[in-house]
């Protein structure tokens, strides 16, 4: 991923400007990251093929499983890859998924979301059932 910069504008057009604020997308990708960690049965966020291939080239852990472009309009488009746990409502989940992210992107960029692509990379049990579970036998 590029290291493409975002440029937010001020709510106050009064010319009293000092200057640019701009975000890079790597920032809009961990804010995407902590607000899929948040949503009930997203056990984690990356850890397909893809991400393995592009670990190798990028130094970066905070993009991965993240991917941020801008549209015509600069709205942001987001690609988000997640494993969810085993016996959760993957299309209702990825549902709320979409619309946590857009809003939290929204409210902290000042800017607006225009897709939230979310693809299932995995389901799996969370590691907290399954130690509970070993301490009962």
């Amino acid at each position: 991923m590029d290291q493409q910069e975002t440029t937010i504008e001020s709510g106050d057009d009064q010319g009293s400007s000092l200057g640019q604020i701009k975000v890079n997308h790597t920032v809009v990708a961990t804010i995407v990251k902590m607000a899929a960690m948040s949503v009930e049965g997203v056990l984690g966020v990356g850890g397909g093929i893809f991400d393995d291939v592009k670990a190798l080239f990028s130094a970066k852990e905070s993009d991965k499983g993240v991917r941020v472009s801008e549209d015509e309009a600069a709205n942001y488009e987001i690609e988000i890859r997640v494993v969810m746990e085993y016996g959760c409502e993957l299309g209702k989940t990825a549902e709320t998924l979409q619309m946590i992210v857009a809003k939290q992107v929204s409210n902290m960029t000042g800017k607006s979301v225009a897709t939230v692509d979310v693809i299932i990379e995995g389901v799996k049990m969370d590691d907290d059932e399954d130690e509970s579970e070993e301490s009962e036998d």
